[in-house]
């Protein structure tokens, strides 16, 4: 296997970059690859209930290789994970999955509004799970 070695400019990735994702993209519709991306790019280190805004590289990849986006929540309060120290303590992990977000026919166009979307459903989702306490 084989990483991405590239530099990265003011414009976006490089062409070695963008290159290597098409190949990537094609790899997961012909092989119907199961790709896990979390889109707030980093550790949400609040815990304020509110996601971070999500980055948009997993979008476009859901776009160009016309896959579905299968959101997946993770919920874990401040008692269960100590993100200062990085120590899990004995508690519940709450995971929900929600329904998928189709990506057949959307063009990069689309991908802002697909961002939006996902987001929306997903934000709308932890509320429920910290209100209900799922």
């Amino acid at each position: 296997s084989s990483g991405i070695n590239a530099e990265y400019g003011a414009s976006g990735a490089s062409n070695e970059v963008r290159d290597h994702m098409n190949l990537i993209n094609e790899r997961i519709k012909e092989e119907r690859l199961r790709v896990i991306v979390f889109p707030e790019g980093t550790r949400n280190r609040t815990f304020d209930g509110k996601m971070l805004p999500f980055k948009k590289g997993g979008f476009h990849m859901a776009q160009q290789s016309q896959c579905a986006i299968l959101p997946v929540l993770i919920y874990i309060t401040p008692d269960v994970y100590d993100s200062k120290r990085w120590v899990f303590n004995r508690g519940t992990v709450r995971v929900k999955v929600l329904e998928p977000i189709p990506t057949v026919g959307l063009t990069k166009d689309d991908v802002n509004g697909l961002l939006e979307e996902t987001q929306t459903k997903m934000q709308g989702a932890l509320d429920a799970m910290i209100v209900k306490k799922e």
